[in-house]
């Protein structure tokens, strides 16, 4: 077990293809992913690698950045340990979610032992390790030593189609939906079909793509604006990552820019991630406006995009982390995403608990163990 500075790596990018070949992982780890990340970071922010041997050879590899604490929170830890996140809200405004240790399949609690026990002894005046939208609560809680705690802070839903199972089902995906739903899709696909047959395109060059991310952003801005806020392609940065994201992942097969339209009327734009057969809804931008009854092109797009998919056979559709209405609506299934502090047992621990308890009315997070189903 070691940790080094990322940037003294000369050997990353094979380390971590090599790795990812033959982990479980997330489209938000993969080398396409982090490798962008580290790209994009400013000088300011400088990852150390965590990287994981066992007798057999490299085990897990992961992104750390040390985030200084301020005020009150110093008294608990001079700083927190953040995985592939940095602390900048600016920066992690790219959010990624099903982060984790990239994790050689099947060794998952060993890695996470290992993580920990190197940490605790090597690492000083830290308040936190900190985890975000991770899928695993298992894991981690079944490697923590006797010394750590692990909380969840946050918990969300999910939502999925499970298009494997649909097809398996022999039923149309709109039967596996509620009755509301069906309705409400009847009555939007209707509207649209007035332009012309809904028809789903997806960017085959890098070129194409990069035209339909600037396409997506204006309707992502337009939407947002008029919500009275900016929207998160506002920010330079984060139009600055999706850019080099997207003008390499379209070659990599990571990144699918769509395009759902009605005859001659453009429905709306789908950022979508692939991985494995899986697909990762990650942004979008819609025509809102275009109709004078029934204007959803948010559920006309996803509605054909995932009925593509179960023609094309994909395995799953992913909407990410949240609690959105039309997520929920348009869903088979779920599971859920925990974001985790770990952090020392003791009276530190119990001081600090007690100090946001009184002063911000707050808790610590909720015992891993007790959080919502993982």
């Amino acid at each position: 077990m070691e940790f080094v500075d990322a940037d003294a790596c000369p050997d990353l990018s094979t380390e971590w293809s090599w790795l990812e070949a033959t982990a479980d992982g997330s489209p938000f780890t993969s080398w396409a992913w982090v490798s962008t990340w580290l790209k994009h970071l400013p000088a300011t922010v400088r990852p150390v690698l965590c990287r994981i041997h066992d007798g057999q050879g490299l085990v897990a590899l992961g992104m750390l950045v040390r985030v200084p604490e301020r005020g009150l929170r110093m008294a608990f830890g001079r700083h927190s340990i953040r995985l592939q996140e940095t602390g900048d809200e600016v920066i992690d405004e790219i959010t990624p979610e099903y982060v984790g240790l990239l994790v050689r399949r099947g060794h998952e609690v060993a890695a996470y032992a290992a993580f920990f026990e190197a940490i605790t002894q090597h690492c000083r005046s830290w308040r936190r390790i900190q985890i975000p939208a991770t899928g695993h609560g298992d894991p981690i809680q079944a490697a923590l030593p006797k010394g750590l705690r692990a909380y969840s802070v946050c918990a969300r839903p999910a939502y999925v189609v499970d298009m494997s199972a649909v097809r398996a089902s022999g039923r149309r995906y709109v039967d596996h939906l509620p009755k509301k739903t069906r309705a409400n899709l009847s009555q939007v696909r209707r509207a649209y079909a007035a332009h012309g047959p809904l028809r789903v395109d997806i960017a085959d060059t890098p070129q194409l793509a990069l035209t339909w991310l600037e396409e997506l952003r204006q309707l992502h801005e337009l939407r947002w604006q008029a919500k009275g806020g900016g929207g998160s392609f506002a920010s330079p940065y984060f139009r600055a990552f999706h850019g080099e994201l997207v003008a390499h992942g379209v070659a990599d097969g990571l990144v699918e820019l769509i395009r759902v339209a009605a005859g001659d009327l453009v429905v709306g734009y789908l950022f979508v991630l692939q991985w494995r057969g899986r697909r990762y809804y990650y942004s979008s931008g819609f025509n809102y406006g275009a109709l004078p009854r029934y204007d959803s092109p948010g559920m006309a797009a996803l509605h054909a995009l995932i009925e593509h998919g179960i023609d094309q056979g994909w395995e799953l559709f992913d909407f990410l982390g949240g609690t959105q209405d039309y997520k929920r609506r348009l869903s088979t299934g779920s599971q859920c995403l925990h974001w985790i502090d770990v952090r020392r047992a003791g009276p530190r621990l119990a001081t600090e608990a007690l100090v946001w308890r009184v002063l911000a009315g707050r808790t610590l997070g909720s015992p891993l163990q007790q959080a919502p189903a993982r």
